[in-house]
Protein backbone atom coordinates (compact mmCIF):
# COMPACT_ATOMS: atom_id res chain seq x y z
CA UNK A 1 0.00 0.00 0.00
CA UNK A 2 1.90 2.98 -1.30
CA UNK A 3 0.44 6.69 0.20
CA UNK A 4 1.32 9.20 -1.77
CA UNK A 5 2.66 12.32 1.49
CA UNK A 6 -0.18 14.31 0.52
CA UNK A 7 -2.76 12.09 0.83
CA UNK A 8 -1.75 10.93 4.29
CA UNK A 9 -1.68 14.77 5.20
CA UNK A 10 -5.05 15.40 4.18
CA UNK A 11 -5.95 12.18 5.77
CA UNK A 12 -4.40 12.85 9.35
CA UNK A 13 -5.73 16.85 9.02
CA UNK A 14 -8.99 15.28 8.50
CA UNK A 15 -8.33 12.97 10.96
CA UNK A 16 -7.66 15.49 13.65
CA UNK A 17 -10.14 18.10 12.80
CA UNK A 18 -13.03 15.68 12.83
CA UNK A 19 -12.34 14.06 15.79
CA UNK A 20 -11.85 17.89 17.54
CA UNK A 21 -14.82 19.47 16.15
CA UNK A 22 -16.58 16.64 16.96
CA UNK A 23 -15.50 16.18 20.81
CA UNK A 24 -16.37 20.09 20.81
CA UNK A 25 -19.33 19.65 19.94
CA UNK A 26 -20.15 16.41 22.74
CA UNK A 27 -18.80 18.33 25.73
CA UNK A 28 -20.76 21.39 24.81
CA UNK A 29 -24.22 18.76 23.82
CA UNK A 30 -23.42 17.40 27.47
CA UNK A 31 -25.45 13.96 26.20
CA UNK A 32 -24.61 10.67 28.38
CA UNK A 33 -23.72 12.28 31.14
CA UNK A 34 -21.18 10.23 33.70
CA UNK A 35 -22.54 11.18 36.86
CA UNK A 36 -19.52 10.96 40.53
CA UNK A 37 -20.11 8.09 42.44
CA UNK A 38 -17.94 7.03 45.34
CA UNK A 39 -15.39 5.42 42.99
CA UNK A 40 -15.52 8.17 40.58
CA UNK A 41 -12.02 10.55 40.63
CA UNK A 42 -14.68 13.76 39.28
CA UNK A 43 -16.72 15.59 40.93
CA UNK A 44 -19.07 16.93 38.31
CA UNK A 45 -21.50 15.46 35.89
CA UNK A 46 -19.13 14.52 32.49
CA UNK A 47 -20.36 13.95 29.22
CA UNK A 48 -19.06 10.16 28.27
CA UNK A 49 -19.47 9.64 24.61
CA UNK A 50 -16.07 11.00 23.70
CA UNK A 51 -15.37 7.51 21.87
CA UNK A 52 -17.72 8.71 18.87
CA UNK A 53 -15.90 11.83 18.33
CA UNK A 54 -12.50 9.66 18.40
CA UNK A 55 -14.40 6.95 16.10
CA UNK A 56 -16.10 9.56 13.59
CA UNK A 57 -12.25 11.37 13.50
CA UNK A 58 -10.95 7.65 12.57
CA UNK A 59 -13.41 6.95 10.15
CA UNK A 60 -13.31 10.10 8.61
CA UNK A 61 -9.46 9.66 7.87
CA UNK A 62 -9.68 6.65 6.59
CA UNK A 63 -12.10 7.06 4.22
CA UNK A 64 -9.78 9.38 2.56
CA UNK A 65 -6.91 6.98 2.29
CA UNK A 66 -9.46 4.50 1.25
CA UNK A 67 -11.01 7.00 -1.82
CA UNK A 68 -7.87 8.29 -3.10
CA UNK A 69 -4.97 5.70 -2.10
CA UNK A 70 -5.65 3.67 -5.30
CA UNK A 71 -5.54 0.32 -3.26
CA UNK A 72 -8.67 -1.74 -4.12
CA UNK A 73 -7.28 -4.30 -1.77
CA UNK A 74 -6.49 -2.07 1.32
CA UNK A 75 -9.59 -0.17 1.04
CA UNK A 76 -11.15 -3.30 1.66
CA UNK A 77 -9.37 -4.32 4.76
CA UNK A 78 -10.12 -0.79 6.27
CA UNK A 79 -14.22 -1.27 5.76
CA UNK A 80 -13.68 -5.09 7.38
CA UNK A 81 -11.47 -3.08 10.34
CA UNK A 82 -14.51 -0.65 10.22
CA UNK A 83 -16.85 -2.45 10.36
CA UNK A 84 -15.88 -4.54 13.41
CA UNK A 85 -14.72 -1.14 15.43
CA UNK A 86 -18.04 0.16 15.17
CA UNK A 87 -19.56 -3.00 16.61
CA UNK A 88 -17.01 -2.52 19.43
CA UNK A 89 -18.09 1.52 19.63
CA UNK A 90 -21.81 0.61 19.22
CA UNK A 91 -21.54 -2.05 22.36
CA UNK A 92 -20.02 0.38 24.27
CA UNK A 93 -22.50 3.34 23.86
CA UNK A 94 -25.43 1.06 24.29
CA UNK A 95 -23.66 -0.38 27.93
CA UNK A 96 -23.28 3.80 28.43
CA UNK A 97 -26.70 4.43 28.09
CA UNK A 98 -28.62 1.00 29.67
CA UNK A 99 -25.92 -0.33 31.29
CA UNK A 100 -25.62 -3.78 30.38
CA UNK A 101 -24.99 -6.84 33.09
CA UNK A 102 -21.04 -8.47 32.54
CA UNK A 103 -22.41 -11.18 31.07
CA UNK A 104 -24.11 -9.62 27.97
CA UNK A 105 -21.06 -7.28 27.50
CA UNK A 106 -19.05 -10.33 27.84
CA UNK A 107 -21.32 -12.12 24.94
CA UNK A 108 -21.21 -8.93 22.73
CA UNK A 109 -17.27 -8.73 23.09
CA UNK A 110 -17.03 -12.33 21.95
CA UNK A 111 -19.03 -12.24 19.43
CA UNK A 112 -17.36 -9.00 17.96
CA UNK A 113 -14.05 -10.49 18.73
CA UNK A 114 -15.88 -14.19 16.17
CA UNK A 115 -16.67 -11.85 13.48
CA UNK A 116 -13.21 -10.16 13.16
CA UNK A 117 -11.87 -13.71 12.98
CA UNK A 118 -14.27 -14.65 10.41
CA UNK A 119 -12.90 -11.68 8.03
CA UNK A 120 -9.35 -11.90 8.79
CA UNK A 121 -8.71 -14.92 10.27
CA UNK A 122 -7.15 -15.81 13.61
CA UNK A 123 -3.96 -15.56 15.16
CA UNK A 124 -1.50 -17.76 12.93
CA UNK A 125 1.75 -17.63 14.65
CA UNK A 126 3.15 -17.05 18.22
CA UNK A 127 7.08 -16.69 19.76
CA UNK A 128 7.80 -19.17 22.12
CA UNK A 129 10.80 -19.86 24.34
CA UNK A 130 13.67 -22.41 22.63
CA UNK A 131 11.31 -22.86 19.39
CA UNK A 132 11.27 -19.52 17.94
CA UNK A 133 8.10 -18.75 16.39
CA UNK A 134 5.83 -21.42 16.35
CA UNK A 135 1.85 -22.20 14.23
CA UNK A 136 -0.83 -22.03 16.46
CA UNK A 137 -3.16 -25.12 15.30
CA UNK A 138 -6.19 -24.60 13.99
CA UNK A 139 -8.36 -26.12 16.74
CA UNK A 140 -6.34 -23.19 19.07
CA UNK A 141 -6.29 -20.52 16.82
CA UNK A 142 -9.37 -19.03 16.99
CA UNK A 143 -9.93 -19.49 20.55
CA UNK A 144 -6.70 -18.24 21.58
CA UNK A 145 -7.49 -14.35 19.08
CA UNK A 146 -11.21 -14.74 20.85
CA UNK A 147 -9.38 -14.59 24.16
CA UNK A 148 -6.61 -12.26 23.25
CA UNK A 149 -9.03 -9.60 22.17
CA UNK A 150 -12.13 -9.55 24.61
CA UNK A 151 -9.50 -9.83 27.53
CA UNK A 152 -7.86 -6.76 26.07
CA UNK A 153 -10.60 -4.38 25.57
CA UNK A 154 -11.88 -5.21 28.86
CA UNK A 155 -8.74 -4.16 29.80
CA UNK A 156 -8.15 -1.44 28.41
CA UNK A 157 -11.55 -0.60 30.25
CA UNK A 158 -10.10 -1.04 33.77
CA UNK A 159 -7.65 1.53 32.88
CA UNK A 160 -9.85 4.51 31.60
CA UNK A 161 -10.38 6.37 34.91
CA UNK A 162 -8.01 9.22 35.03
CA UNK A 163 -8.05 12.32 32.66
CA UNK A 164 -6.01 11.97 29.51
CA UNK A 165 -4.33 8.14 30.44
CA UNK A 166 -6.23 5.87 28.23
CA UNK A 167 -6.66 8.55 25.02
CA UNK A 168 -2.91 9.41 25.63
CA UNK A 169 -1.73 5.78 26.07
CA UNK A 170 -3.40 4.82 22.83
CA UNK A 171 -1.73 7.84 21.18
CA UNK A 172 1.85 6.87 22.27
CA UNK A 173 1.51 3.75 21.42
CA UNK A 174 0.20 3.10 18.44
CA UNK A 175 1.56 6.00 16.98
CA UNK A 176 5.17 3.74 18.14
CA UNK A 177 3.19 0.76 16.84
CA UNK A 178 2.29 2.33 13.13
CA UNK A 179 6.28 2.97 13.18
CA UNK A 180 7.37 -0.35 14.11
CA UNK A 181 4.55 -2.09 11.24
CA UNK A 182 5.48 0.56 8.53
CA UNK A 183 9.47 -1.26 8.99
CA UNK A 184 8.43 -4.56 8.85
CA UNK A 185 6.40 -4.64 6.07
CA UNK A 186 3.04 -3.83 6.86
CA UNK A 187 1.86 -0.11 5.63
CA UNK A 188 -1.52 -0.25 5.35
CA UNK A 189 -1.60 -1.57 9.14
CA UNK A 190 0.85 1.31 9.81
CA UNK A 191 -1.78 4.07 8.69
CA UNK A 192 -4.95 2.81 10.12
CA UNK A 193 -2.48 2.32 13.44
CA UNK A 194 -1.00 5.89 12.84
CA UNK A 195 -4.73 7.59 12.26
CA UNK A 196 -6.22 6.52 15.62
CA UNK A 197 -3.00 7.27 17.18
CA UNK A 198 -3.95 11.20 15.87
CA UNK A 199 -7.45 10.29 16.67
CA UNK A 200 -7.09 9.64 20.39
CA UNK A 201 -4.69 12.78 20.63
CA UNK A 202 -7.15 15.14 19.34
CA UNK A 203 -9.57 14.07 22.06
CA UNK A 204 -6.78 14.98 24.64
CA UNK A 205 -7.71 18.87 24.36
CA UNK A 206 -10.88 18.37 26.04
CA UNK A 207 -10.01 15.53 28.14
CA UNK A 208 -6.70 16.14 29.63
CA UNK A 209 -6.39 19.32 29.61
CA UNK A 210 -10.12 21.14 30.22
CA UNK A 211 -11.62 17.49 31.95
CA UNK A 212 -14.97 18.40 30.18
CA UNK A 213 -15.08 15.18 28.16
CA UNK A 214 -14.91 11.31 29.01
CA UNK A 215 -14.43 8.76 26.12
CA UNK A 216 -16.87 6.24 28.27
CA UNK A 217 -17.16 2.50 27.42
CA UNK A 218 -17.62 3.89 24.16
CA UNK A 219 -14.62 4.97 23.32
CA UNK A 220 -12.68 2.81 25.61
CA UNK A 221 -14.11 -0.26 24.42
CA UNK A 222 -13.82 0.68 20.27
CA UNK A 223 -9.78 1.67 21.01
CA UNK A 224 -9.48 -1.85 23.34
CA UNK A 225 -10.82 -3.69 20.28
CA UNK A 226 -8.27 -1.97 17.48
CA UNK A 227 -5.46 -2.26 19.57
CA UNK A 228 -5.90 -6.22 20.23
CA UNK A 229 -6.80 -6.53 16.75
CA UNK A 230 -3.65 -4.84 15.56
CA UNK A 231 -1.65 -6.97 17.23
CA UNK A 232 -3.38 -10.26 15.35
CA UNK A 233 -3.05 -8.18 11.81
CA UNK A 234 0.35 -7.18 12.36
CA UNK A 235 1.42 -11.41 12.62
CA UNK A 236 -0.77 -12.58 9.83
CA UNK A 237 -0.09 -9.93 7.32
CA UNK A 238 3.84 -10.05 7.57
CA UNK A 239 4.40 -13.67 8.32
CA UNK A 240 5.64 -13.41 11.33
CA UNK A 241 7.97 -10.69 11.31
CA UNK A 242 6.00 -8.11 13.38
CA UNK A 243 6.02 -10.35 16.57
CA UNK A 244 2.73 -10.93 18.29
CA UNK A 245 4.55 -9.39 21.40
CA UNK A 246 4.74 -6.22 19.81
CA UNK A 247 1.33 -4.94 21.32
CA UNK A 248 1.31 -6.88 24.60
CA UNK A 249 4.90 -4.92 25.67
CA UNK A 250 4.05 -1.30 24.05
CA UNK A 251 0.81 -1.55 26.55
CA UNK A 252 2.33 -3.64 29.18
CA UNK A 253 2.06 -1.25 31.59
CA UNK A 254 -1.66 -1.35 31.17
CA UNK A 255 -1.58 -5.55 31.21
CA UNK A 256 0.94 -5.46 34.59
CA UNK A 257 -1.52 -2.94 36.25
CA UNK A 258 -4.67 -5.32 35.73
CA UNK A 259 -2.93 -8.05 36.20
CA UNK A 260 -1.53 -7.08 39.25
CA UNK A 261 -4.40 -5.34 40.41
CA UNK A 262 -6.56 -8.59 40.10
CA UNK A 263 -3.69 -11.27 42.04
CA UNK A 264 -3.74 -8.96 44.52
CA UNK A 265 -7.19 -8.55 45.38
CA UNK A 266 -7.61 -12.42 44.95
CA UNK A 267 -4.71 -12.85 47.85
CA UNK A 268 -6.10 -10.50 49.89
CA UNK A 269 -9.56 -12.38 49.67
CA UNK A 270 -11.31 -9.46 47.78
CA UNK A 271 -13.82 -10.07 45.47
CA UNK A 272 -12.20 -9.86 41.97
CA UNK A 273 -15.04 -8.48 39.89
CA UNK A 274 -16.33 -6.04 42.53
CA UNK A 275 -16.03 -2.50 41.26
CA UNK A 276 -13.18 -0.94 43.26
CA UNK A 277 -10.27 1.72 43.06
CA UNK A 278 -6.90 0.21 43.43
CA UNK A 279 -5.62 0.05 40.19
CA UNK A 280 -1.91 2.21 40.74
CA UNK A 281 -3.57 4.74 38.88
CA UNK A 282 -6.24 5.07 41.00
CA UNK A 283 -3.83 4.70 43.91
CA UNK A 284 -1.51 7.68 42.78
CA UNK A 285 -4.35 10.18 42.63
CA UNK A 286 -5.78 9.20 45.90
CA UNK A 287 -1.94 9.79 47.08
CA UNK A 288 -2.59 13.18 45.83
CA UNK A 289 -1.16 13.03 42.63
CA UNK A 290 -3.07 14.71 40.38
CA UNK A 291 -5.10 13.62 36.43
CA UNK A 292 -2.21 15.22 34.20
CA UNK A 293 0.39 14.18 36.23
CA UNK A 294 -0.90 10.00 36.02
CA UNK A 295 -1.35 10.42 32.96
CA UNK A 296 1.83 11.35 31.75
CA UNK A 297 3.54 8.67 33.97
CA UNK A 298 1.50 5.99 31.86
CA UNK A 299 2.54 7.68 28.34
CA UNK A 300 6.33 7.60 29.41
CA UNK A 301 5.98 4.30 30.66
CA UNK A 302 4.15 3.28 27.22
CA UNK A 303 7.27 5.02 25.22
CA UNK A 304 9.83 2.86 27.59
CA UNK A 305 7.98 -0.34 26.68
CA UNK A 306 7.37 0.47 23.16
CA UNK A 307 11.17 1.49 22.85
CA UNK A 308 11.84 -2.41 24.47
CA UNK A 309 9.43 -3.48 22.06
CA UNK A 310 11.93 -2.23 19.44
CA UNK A 311 14.96 -3.81 21.21
CA UNK A 312 13.01 -6.76 21.19
CA UNK A 313 12.26 -7.34 16.88
CA UNK A 314 16.21 -6.87 17.00
CA UNK A 315 17.05 -9.98 19.15
CA UNK A 316 16.78 -13.88 17.76
CA UNK A 317 12.74 -14.94 17.52
CA UNK A 318 13.49 -17.30 20.75
CA UNK A 319 14.28 -14.70 23.28
CA UNK A 320 11.58 -12.44 22.42
CA UNK A 321 9.36 -13.82 25.66
CA UNK A 322 12.53 -12.14 27.81
CA UNK A 323 11.22 -8.55 27.19
CA UNK A 324 7.85 -8.60 28.86
CA UNK A 325 9.20 -10.68 31.83
CA UNK A 326 12.36 -8.05 32.03
CA UNK A 327 10.00 -5.35 32.04
CA UNK A 328 7.66 -6.88 34.18
CA UNK A 329 10.15 -7.48 37.02
CA UNK A 330 11.18 -3.83 36.61
CA UNK A 331 7.38 -2.52 37.08
CA UNK A 332 7.14 -4.81 40.03
CA UNK A 333 9.55 -2.50 42.05
CA UNK A 334 7.43 0.49 41.66
CA UNK A 335 4.37 -1.81 42.24
CA UNK A 336 5.88 -2.67 45.34
CA UNK A 337 6.76 0.59 46.74
CA UNK A 338 3.14 1.93 45.75
CA UNK A 339 1.04 -0.85 47.29
CA UNK A 340 3.33 -0.29 50.49
CA UNK A 341 2.75 3.13 50.51
CA UNK A 342 -1.01 2.54 49.74
CA UNK A 343 -1.62 0.23 52.39
CA UNK A 344 0.16 2.57 54.96
CA UNK A 345 -2.50 4.83 53.80
CA UNK A 346 -5.59 2.49 54.78
CA UNK A 347 -6.19 2.24 50.35
CA UNK A 348 -6.30 -1.39 50.55
CA UNK A 349 -8.87 -3.42 51.33
CA UNK A 350 -8.35 -6.65 53.67
CA UNK A 351 -10.09 -9.64 54.30
CA UNK A 352 -12.96 -9.05 56.78
CA UNK A 353 -12.41 -11.20 60.31
CA UNK A 354 -14.70 -14.14 59.89
CA UNK A 355 -17.72 -13.63 62.35
CA UNK A 356 -17.90 -17.10 63.80
CA UNK A 357 -14.44 -16.82 64.82
CA UNK A 358 -14.80 -13.15 66.67
CA UNK A 359 -17.72 -14.37 67.92
CA UNK A 360 -15.90 -17.54 69.62
CA UNK A 361 -13.24 -15.73 71.02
Amino acid sequence: MLIEPFIFACAGAVTVAVTYCACLYAAHARRVLDHPNERSSHTNATPRNGGAAIMAGWMAGAFVISAFAGDVDAAGKIARLAVCGVLAFGLGYADDRLTFSPVWKLLGQVAIAALFTVLFAPLQSLPLPWFGEVAIPAAASAPLTIIWIVGFMNAFNFMDGANGMAGGAAAVGLAWFAIIASFSGAPALAVAALLLALSAAAFLPENLLRGKLFMGDNGSQALGFFIAAFAVLGVNWTDGRLSALVIPVIFLPFLFDVAWTLVSRSLRKQNVLQAHREHFYQLMMRLGASHARVAIIYMSLISLSSAAAILMLTQPVTLHWMTPLVLSLIFMIGAVALSRRAMRAGLLATAEPDASLSAAE
